[in-house]
């Protein structure tokens, strides 16, 4: 296999620029065909990483978080090459999913076996997705995050814009359609997945499987500040299933018609708009695994 790596210096507060190194001994002393591509900018990786699909490299590796996989993901989608993944940045829902090992050597080992399976791919507002996405309180505290908190960064940062956020917050009414089933709610959040996690280990849709043609659906409904900060940490242990505001679906495609424009998140990125139709590729992305779990 020829590996094309799209690092995204940044990711991780600048973790990924200590994994290169070890990318570089192991793929070195494997003797394996590889080349290094560091990014300059927002959206640079789909660029870069379209353009290695299209000159013929089999596997194309995103060493970042999440929002260096997806832009990755929106450049090789349709072309057959393989998605890799190294844990590089804050969250690494996917890489986990994957199997991935956190230790950059293990994770290298994992990369030259070369072990791939096919999973579902998503779309919404013209973008591929290949974990999950959410509407409404989270996507929310995600906007806010991205534009910066001051005096917080990090962890604390999201701590602190998930308390602003539950004191001011209003939900907005939704028209949900599930395949042929619809309704109106005003809830706290929607998401929609096709693997388990978002947020940096949130298990918003517990039962979700990468592979089985279906969406994940979570719809939290409509509860009280104090409630909300008291069960919202539940999602963490995938713990929230109990709860009767919280409601779940599978689906093939999922449409949303909002009251008013709201953001969207996306896998690290965030986007804009009032009328949302998901749409699922069956094993539409081949991507490369880690070892099964013990």
């Amino acid at each position: 296999m020829r590996y094309k790596f799209i690092v995204n210096p940044v990711s991780g507060g600048g973790r990924t620029k200590t994994l290169v190194p070890r990318i570089v001994e192991n793929f070195n002393a494997a003797g394996a065909a590889f080349e290094l591509y560091t990014t300059t900018g927002r959206g640079d990786a789909v660029t870069a990483a379209h353009s290695a699909a299209a000159v013929g490299f089999d596997a194309v590796v995103a060493v970042g978080g999440d929002g260096t996989v997806n832009e990755v993901v929106n450049g090789i989608a349709g072309s057959g090459a393989a998605l890799g993944v190294v844990h590089g940045g804050k969250g690494n829902d996917f890489a986990t999913a994957v199997n991935m090992p956190r230790d950059i050597d293990a994770a290298c080992a994992a990369l030259l076996q070369g072990k791939t399976k096919e999973i579902d791919l998503g779309r919404v507002l013209d973008r591929y997705f290949i974990n999950s996405a959410g509407v409404g309180f989270d996507a929310t505290v995600a906007h806010r995050v991205n534009q910066g908190v001051k005096f917080f960064k990090g962890v604390s940062a999201y701590i602190v814009t998930v308390l602003t956020t539950l004191i001011s917050y209003e939900p907005v009414e939704m028209e949900i359609t599930l395949d042929d089933t619809a309704f109106t709610v005003n809830p706290m959040l929607v998401a929609v997945g096709i693997g388990q996690c978002y947020g940096g280990g949130m298990r918003i849709v517990p039962e979700a499987i990468q592979d089985d043609g279906y969406f994940d659906i979570c719809v939290f409904d409509r509860m009280g500040r104090l409630a909300l900060a008291y069960h919202f940490p539940k999602v963490f242990k995938g713990r929230h299933t109990v709860l009767k505001q919280a409601r779940f679906y599978r689906s093939r495609e999922v449409r949303l018609r909002l009251s008013r424009e709201q953001p969207l998140h996306m896998e690290g990125e965030i986007l804009f708009g009032d009328k949302m139709h998901f749409t699922l590729e069956p094993l539409g992305m081949k991507v490369i695994t880690g070892p099964d779990p013990d």
